[in-house]
Protein backbone atom coordinates (compact mmCIF):
# COMPACT_ATOMS: atom_id res chain seq x y z
CA UNK A 1 0.00 0.00 0.00
CA UNK A 2 1.42 3.26 -1.03
CA UNK A 3 0.88 7.07 0.05
CA UNK A 4 -2.70 8.43 -0.09
CA UNK A 5 -6.17 7.04 -0.13
CA UNK A 6 -5.70 4.80 -3.26
CA UNK A 7 -5.15 1.33 -3.11
CA UNK A 8 -4.87 -1.32 -5.93
CA UNK A 9 -6.97 -3.85 -4.28
CA UNK A 10 -9.70 -1.50 -3.22
CA UNK A 11 -9.73 -0.59 -7.09
CA UNK A 12 -10.46 -3.94 -8.41
CA UNK A 13 -12.83 -4.91 -5.51
CA UNK A 14 -14.52 -1.52 -6.37
CA UNK A 15 -14.51 -2.39 -10.41
CA UNK A 16 -15.62 -6.21 -9.85
CA UNK A 17 -18.82 -4.66 -8.40
CA UNK A 18 -19.50 -1.93 -11.02
CA UNK A 19 -19.24 -4.69 -13.43
CA UNK A 20 -21.53 -7.03 -11.75
CA UNK A 21 -24.42 -4.24 -11.50
CA UNK A 22 -23.85 -2.50 -15.08
CA UNK A 23 -24.28 -6.44 -16.26
CA UNK A 24 -27.14 -7.37 -14.18
CA UNK A 25 -28.51 -3.65 -15.30
CA UNK A 26 -27.74 -4.31 -18.77
CA UNK A 27 -26.02 -1.11 -19.22
CA UNK A 28 -23.43 -2.06 -21.98
CA UNK A 29 -19.64 -1.31 -22.11
CA UNK A 30 -17.63 0.38 -19.90
CA UNK A 31 -16.03 3.31 -21.64
CA UNK A 32 -14.91 5.60 -18.30
CA UNK A 33 -13.80 5.03 -14.97
CA UNK A 34 -12.95 7.85 -12.36
CA UNK A 35 -11.89 7.42 -9.29
CA UNK A 36 -13.77 10.74 -6.83
CA UNK A 37 -11.79 10.18 -3.40
CA UNK A 38 -13.09 10.30 -0.55
CA UNK A 39 -14.34 13.15 1.86
CA UNK A 40 -11.31 12.80 4.14
CA UNK A 41 -8.31 12.68 1.55
CA UNK A 42 -5.58 14.60 2.76
CA UNK A 43 -5.95 13.48 6.47
CA UNK A 44 -2.40 12.77 6.65
CA UNK A 45 -0.41 15.90 4.71
CA UNK A 46 -2.92 17.79 7.24
CA UNK A 47 -1.10 16.24 10.10
CA UNK A 48 1.73 17.71 8.96
CA UNK A 49 0.96 21.12 9.80
CA UNK A 50 0.16 20.57 13.73
CA UNK A 51 3.82 18.28 13.75
CA UNK A 52 5.97 21.24 12.52
CA UNK A 53 4.32 23.25 15.09
CA UNK A 54 4.96 20.55 17.75
CA UNK A 55 8.53 20.36 16.37
CA UNK A 56 9.36 24.00 16.63
CA UNK A 57 8.01 24.83 19.81
CA UNK A 58 9.62 21.55 21.09
CA UNK A 59 12.89 22.22 19.55
CA UNK A 60 13.02 25.69 21.11
CA UNK A 61 11.65 24.44 24.79
CA UNK A 62 14.46 21.88 24.66
CA UNK A 63 17.44 24.14 23.58
CA UNK A 64 16.04 26.80 26.44
CA UNK A 65 17.63 26.89 30.11
CA UNK A 66 14.60 25.84 31.49
CA UNK A 67 13.69 22.95 34.23
CA UNK A 68 12.92 19.47 34.03
CA UNK A 69 9.13 19.75 33.63
CA UNK A 70 9.69 22.19 30.81
CA UNK A 71 12.06 19.42 29.75
CA UNK A 72 10.01 16.52 29.64
CA UNK A 73 7.27 18.71 27.71
CA UNK A 74 9.20 19.54 25.21
CA UNK A 75 10.34 15.53 24.39
CA UNK A 76 6.53 15.08 24.25
CA UNK A 77 6.01 17.66 22.11
CA UNK A 78 9.11 16.18 19.75
CA UNK A 79 7.32 12.85 20.19
CA UNK A 80 4.06 14.44 18.74
CA UNK A 81 6.67 15.50 15.67
CA UNK A 82 6.69 12.14 14.40
CA UNK A 83 3.15 10.61 15.82
CA UNK A 84 0.75 12.85 14.51
CA UNK A 85 1.96 12.04 10.76
CA UNK A 86 2.22 8.64 11.51
CA UNK A 87 -1.27 8.48 13.20
CA UNK A 88 -2.75 11.02 10.11
CA UNK A 89 -1.19 8.64 7.31
CA UNK A 90 -2.33 5.01 9.13
CA UNK A 91 -6.02 6.50 9.08
CA UNK A 92 -6.03 8.19 6.18
CA UNK A 93 -5.26 4.61 4.55
CA UNK A 94 -8.15 2.71 6.68
CA UNK A 95 -10.27 5.30 4.98
CA UNK A 96 -9.59 3.82 1.61
CA UNK A 97 -12.78 1.73 1.71
CA UNK A 98 -14.83 5.12 2.05
CA UNK A 99 -13.30 6.43 -1.77
CA UNK A 100 -16.23 6.86 -4.56
CA UNK A 101 -15.36 5.72 -7.74
CA UNK A 102 -17.61 6.73 -10.62
CA UNK A 103 -17.87 3.83 -13.75
CA UNK A 104 -19.82 5.70 -17.03
CA UNK A 105 -21.30 2.53 -19.02
CA UNK A 106 -22.94 3.20 -22.60
CA UNK A 107 -26.86 3.24 -21.27
CA UNK A 108 -25.85 4.32 -17.49
CA UNK A 109 -23.67 5.08 -14.40
CA UNK A 110 -22.49 3.18 -11.48
CA UNK A 111 -21.25 4.62 -8.60
CA UNK A 112 -19.32 2.59 -5.80
CA UNK A 113 -19.03 4.16 -2.48
CA UNK A 114 -17.45 2.04 0.32
CA UNK A 115 -17.12 -1.74 0.59
CA UNK A 116 -20.97 -2.45 0.02
CA UNK A 117 -22.56 0.52 -1.46
CA UNK A 118 -23.20 0.38 -4.97
CA UNK A 119 -25.64 2.78 -7.10
CA UNK A 120 -26.74 1.66 -10.65
CA UNK A 121 -28.70 4.65 -12.95
CA UNK A 122 -29.97 4.59 -16.53
CA UNK A 123 -29.60 7.29 -18.04
CA UNK A 124 -33.20 8.76 -17.92
CA UNK A 125 -32.28 7.46 -14.09
CA UNK A 126 -29.78 9.98 -13.65
CA UNK A 127 -30.84 13.97 -12.01
CA UNK A 128 -28.19 16.18 -13.22
CA UNK A 129 -27.92 19.50 -11.99
CA UNK A 130 -25.28 22.24 -13.23
CA UNK A 131 -23.59 24.79 -12.05
CA UNK A 132 -20.32 27.36 -12.71
CA UNK A 133 -17.65 28.19 -10.43
CA UNK A 134 -15.46 30.72 -11.13
CA UNK A 135 -12.17 32.27 -9.00
CA UNK A 136 -9.89 35.26 -9.22
CA UNK A 137 -5.98 34.89 -8.68
CA UNK A 138 -5.34 38.08 -7.88
CA UNK A 139 -6.57 41.58 -9.09
CA UNK A 140 -7.61 42.73 -12.37
CA UNK A 141 -6.86 38.56 -13.50
CA UNK A 142 -8.80 36.03 -15.12
CA UNK A 143 -9.52 33.50 -12.63
CA UNK A 144 -10.37 29.57 -13.28
CA UNK A 145 -13.88 28.81 -14.57
CA UNK A 146 -15.19 24.83 -13.51
CA UNK A 147 -17.94 23.89 -15.04
CA UNK A 148 -19.57 21.09 -12.30
CA UNK A 149 -22.05 18.59 -12.52
CA UNK A 150 -24.13 17.46 -9.22
CA UNK A 151 -25.01 13.72 -10.14
CA UNK A 152 -28.35 12.69 -7.90
CA UNK A 153 -30.69 9.75 -7.31
CA UNK A 154 -33.90 10.27 -8.49
CA UNK A 155 -35.14 10.87 -4.90
CA UNK A 156 -32.61 13.17 -4.66
CA UNK A 157 -29.99 11.74 -2.63
CA UNK A 158 -26.79 13.47 -3.69
CA UNK A 159 -24.00 10.79 -5.58
CA UNK A 160 -21.18 12.93 -6.33
CA UNK A 161 -19.92 15.82 -8.72
CA UNK A 162 -17.74 15.89 -11.53
CA UNK A 163 -16.32 18.28 -14.12
CA UNK A 164 -17.12 18.74 -17.40
CA UNK A 165 -13.58 19.18 -17.81
CA UNK A 166 -12.80 15.63 -16.76
CA UNK A 167 -13.18 13.06 -20.22
CA UNK A 168 -15.66 10.96 -17.80
CA UNK A 169 -17.61 13.95 -16.85
CA UNK A 170 -18.28 15.37 -20.19
CA UNK A 171 -19.63 11.55 -21.48
CA UNK A 172 -22.20 11.84 -18.75
CA UNK A 173 -23.33 15.24 -19.39
CA UNK A 174 -23.72 13.73 -23.06
CA UNK A 175 -25.59 11.09 -22.37
CA UNK A 176 -27.79 12.92 -20.07
CA UNK A 177 -28.41 15.56 -22.83
CA UNK A 178 -29.09 12.89 -25.08
CA UNK A 179 -31.19 10.65 -22.85
CA UNK A 180 -33.45 13.66 -22.34
CA UNK A 181 -33.94 14.32 -25.89
CA UNK A 182 -31.09 17.03 -26.11
CA UNK A 183 -28.23 17.48 -28.60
Amino acid sequence: MGWGTRRADADEESLDRAERAAVARGLGQRSHAQWMGSRLTGLGCVSLMPALFCGIVGAGLLGGSYGVGVKGFAVCLLVLVVALPVAGFRIESRLTHRDRRLYVYERGIVVTEGPARTHVLTWPEVRLTEKTESTTHGQHSHGSTVHWLYLKRPDGTPLTRISTSNPAGLAVARAVAEARGGT
